[in-house]
């Protein structure tokens, strides 16, 4: 097949670049690995995160109506449907993807594509190898982070950002390793649902690429509302128990402690 564009990936960089190519009238086809479109932010970062917060912050707000004089006799937490719900929110949102490339004349092909030179990219979908040949190849794949040896994610008990959205009910207690943008968010709204949270976090000060009043403050709100932060902590172990995580940290003051 001959167009005019490629673009690989279909993220924020990659589906505004398609419906921008299609609204010049080039032929353009975006092709996409996963189910559905939308990337990473939409699909299992920024807008599922922001529907659970929602949850939580409503979750909470039935909690402590009383002191307002709301009184909620007796709320429960259908955790399954929190997700569910988020669920529907992303598709919603990535079902809004596929009109724009629909409206925009954007042919979507899903599968894995691979550079082959000269103009040429190789898709493998389920329905065989495909050859896509253009004038220009856009790559918006985004990126994926690297997963450290004795921490690969199983759906019950280690879990990275991905996994936790799809957890069916709120753990006791969670150790989040890494105090940034994404720990302190999953912190705050695990926090909220009941969870028992430790964050650990291994430079002096959590949300470390924000300002140092920012830490400060949101470290002070952290601790004031019952998450543990321990800064300066220094992950040693991850250890697979048969009901729990063991995870073995030094901490600021060169205490070995273990969290569960």
């Amino acid at each position: 097949m001959v167009c005019d564009v490629i673009i690989l990936g279909s993220g924020p960089g990659g589906y505004t670049a398609a419906v921008r190519a299609g609204q010049y009238g080039l032929r353009t086809v975006l092709v996409e690995k996963r189910p559905r479109l939308g990337g990473t932010c939409l699909l299992v970062g920024c807008v599922p995160t922001k529907a659970l917060l929602h949850a939580a912050e409503v979750w909470q707000s039935l909690r402590e109506s009383s002191a307002d004089g709301i009184h909620c006799e007796n709320p429960r937490l259908d955790f399954a449907r929190v997700i569910e719900r988020k669920n529907e929110v992303v598709a919603q949102h990535s079902r809004g993807v596929e009109y724009l490339m629909k409206k925009n004349k954007v042919e979507v092909i899903r599968g894995q594509g691979l550079l082959k030179g000269g103009g040429r990219v190789e898709v493998r979908a389920e329905d065989g190898v495909k050859t896509l040949e253009a004038r220009a190849i856009i790559i918006a794949t985004g990126s994926e982070a690297r997963l450290l040896a004795g921490l690969e994610p199983d759906p019950e008990r280690i879990l990275t950002n991905v996994e936790i959205l799809e957890l069916r009910q709120v753990p006791e207690s969670l150790a989040i390793i890494g105090a940034g943008a994404v720990g302190v968010e999953f912190a705050s709204m695990f926090h909220r649902f009941g969870a028992r949270v430790t964050l650990l976090e291994m430079l002096p000060r959590i949300v470390p690429l924000e300002d140092e009043e920012v830490s400060r403050e949101l470290e002070r709100v952290f601790k004031k509302s019952g998450i543990r932060v321990e800064t300066g902590a220094r992950v040693e172990e991850v250890r697979r128990l048969d009901d729990a995580v063991q995870v073995t940290a030094v901490l600021a003051d060169g205490r070995r402690e273990q969290v569960r």
